[in-house]
């Protein structure tokens, strides 16, 4: 008996494309759902039945490869946010330092005021 095909049962290359659209989309940091949408258009499915196709066949094979492009995607507000933080703690540790040193001198100051009232060598006459 001769075996009967799906005429739209998933290839190899079918699925290939699906995952490359997919991993692409979202290291760009688009949704699963937008690459679903544009791997529909290129392989002339419904976006339903490639989330089914991802969902149930391929993502236990490029699950590692999925949290890997998430991973790399960083979204630039949050790259934005890391830096202006890391702005903060710098001039935060700047200005404790500088309150630091500023009482320090200050307190050298009064040392020197207090010596200079105290020495009779200034308060001579000529």
């Amino acid at each position: 008996m001769t075996e009967v095909k799906r005429k739209d049962q998933w290839t190899t290359e079918d699925d290939h494309k699906l995952a490359t659209t997919v991993l692409e989309i979202v290291k760009n940091g688009g949704t699963q759902i937008h690459a679903f949408e544009v791997a529909a258009e290129k392989l002339s499915r419904t976006k339903q039945a490639c989330g089914f196709r991802w969902n149930k066949t391929l993502r236990h094979t490029y699950g590692q490869d999925l949290n890997h492009a998430k991973q790399k995607y960083q979204h630039p507000m949050h790259t934005h946010l890391k830096q202006a933080m890391s702005s903060y703690d710098e001039l935060l540790e700047a200005h404790n330092r500088l309150q630091k040193e500023h009482a320090q001198l200050k307190t050298f100051v009064q040392q020197i005021q207090r010596v200079c009232s105290e020495s009779p060598l200034l308060h001579q006459k000529n």
